[in-house]
């Protein structure tokens, strides 16, 4: 298993060190290649280092700004409910009285806990009129 390195900065300066004598000895290569080339007609092909080029550095990144989506429109409604929280009746919000008195009749027929509860549901989104036709003449 292997150890932790603990001096990530000595590290890199080695390898920093090791790599500019590779290109020390890769700058003088070709010089004593061309020395020793006087006359042999197999001379040993020098390999070109490609360098990388340095990028530019680029400007900061602009953030799109996403258009807030507007929440849903709801609508509120009364619902009577059982005690296993299943929706047994619905009315309109200002249908309060006749919510109450379905409540009413609904504790005094069954046996079981009934009660009422505000409902707030989702306002289904209006369909676009179809575009007017202009007339054809």
């Amino acid at each position: 298993m292997a150890g932790r390195i603990l001096n990530r900065r000595e590290l890199r300066r080695q390898s920093d060190s090791a790599d500019q004598a590779a290109e020390q000895t890769e700058a003088a290569a070709p010089e004593t290649a061309e020395a020793a080339d006087d006359g042999d007609a197999e001379a040993a092909p020098v390999k070109k280092v490609r360098k990388a080029k340095a990028k530019a550095p680029a400007g900061p990144k602009v953030k799109r700004v996403r258009k807030p989506k507007a929440p849903p429109r709801m609508f509120a409604r009364w619902g009577v409910y059982d005690a296993g929280m299943k929706q047994v009746a619905v009315f309109d919000y200002t249908q309060r009285a006749a919510a109450e008195e379905k409540l009413a009749d609904l504790l005094t027929k069954k046996k079981g806990t009934h009660f009422l509860q505000l409902v707030k549901e989702a306002m289904p989104e209006p369909e676009p009129a179809p575009a007017a036709a202009s007339p054809v003449a």
